[in-house]
């Protein structure tokens, strides 16, 4: 789907669906990814920037009243920076300005059309820089795992769905809301829940986007609307070079990295340990040689391999970190 005249309108007198919607704000943040100097600023001048702009244009403002809001924010920073958000102001304006000159004033001005009972949408933003498991506790009560170099945006003030843009990977398990479907949205793909957990793998560049379904059911749809309705131990793929979407049934007999397992310890050294949890969770373990003899004792029910992940560590004093399907255990070991 393109940006197009009657997406604009429709966006404009808020009759646009769900994907137009999304569309239109990927337009606008398309424009604040140019390289403007916006790189530049700290994480939290450039939250603060993004929120005022991105306020202005869902208002539908006068452009020149864009700028008069934009500039008084100015004075606080250094000039070099002023600078820069002087452009960005002035070309979120230009943007606002070229909607207006799509659907020129008749009587009242149709930018002042705004009857959306919806608050103004504020993303509320994650980004996990480690090489660890970042746990997320969403304003809706939901948990989201995310995995190293991953971002994740939420709608928080939507009163319809609850909307998630990802980049990277994340597992999502997600409380239970008919009323506000949960929305993610991933590259090519949307996935949509009502409340289940499921594990989704979007990394930008990446051969194939994955879903996967561990409890309930997911419904995922392409860009051209293609859509499939995933049980659980089923996966979406998506070949992002071809655009081919597929669904695959994962073995019933085997866990995966993303799934919970039930595992029981009694003294056992850590390096037969890591032994279980490969075959388990089929994913690759480095283990330093003073960690070895370090012993584990525990009976672990349905338990995901972040939380194994934290116990270990705990108990032997050591840490990890996760590159790929490789988790690489280290420390002084135990005492």
């Amino acid at each position: 789907m393109k940006i197009s005249q009657e997406i604009i309108d429709r966006f404009l007198q808020n009759t646009s669906s769900e994907a137009e919607r999304f569309l239109v704000d990927e337009w606008y943040n398309s424009f604040q990814s140019q390289p403007d100097g916006i790189s530049t600023l700290l994480e939290l001048e450039q939250i603060e920037l993004e929120n005022r702009l991105y306020e202005q244009v869902r208002h539908r403002l006068n452009p020149f009243e864009a700028l008069t809001v934009a500039h008084d924010a100015l004075p606080t920073l250094g000039a070099r920076r002023r600078v820069w958000l002087w452009a960005a102001a002035t070309a979120a304006a230009l943007i606002v300005f070229g909607l207006w000159m799509y659907n020129p004033p008749v009587g009242v001005p149709k930018l002042a059309h705004n009857t959306s009972p919806k608050a103004l949408s504020k993303w509320a933003k994650y980004n996990n820089e480690s090489a660890k498991i970042l746990n997320v506790t969403l304003p809706d009560g939901s948990v989201v795992s995310l995995f190293p170099n991953t971002q994740l945006s939420y709608n928080q003030s939507d009163r319809e769905f609850r909307q998630v843009q990802l980049s990277g990977e994340a597992f999502f398990d997600v409380l239970r809301d008919e009323s506000r479907p949960f929305l993610i949205y991933s590259g090519k793909l949307t996935t949509r829940v009502l409340g289940t957990s499921f594990n989704v793998k979007a990394y930008p560049g990446a051969e194939k986007f994955e879903v996967s379904v561990v409890s309930g059911k997911v419904s995922v749809t392409d860009e051209t609307e293609r859509e499939f309705l995933l049980a659980p131990k089923q996966q979406a793929i998506l070949e992002t070079r071809s655009d081919v979407l597929r669904v695959v049934q994962l073995p019933a007999n085997q866990q995966n990295y993303w799934e919970n397992a039930t595992l029981v310890f009694d003294d056992a050294p850590l390096g037969e340990v890591v032994l279980q949890l490969e075959k388990k969770y089929n994913i690759r373990f480095e283990i330093s040689e003073q960690l070895k003899n370090c012993r584990l004792s525990g009976t672990f029910q349905h338990e995901r391999l972040a939380t194994l992940l934290e116990i270990i560590n705990k108990t032997t004093e050591s840490d990890y970190e996760i590159d790929g399907l490789t988790v690489r255990l280290f420390g002084e070991g135990c005492r």
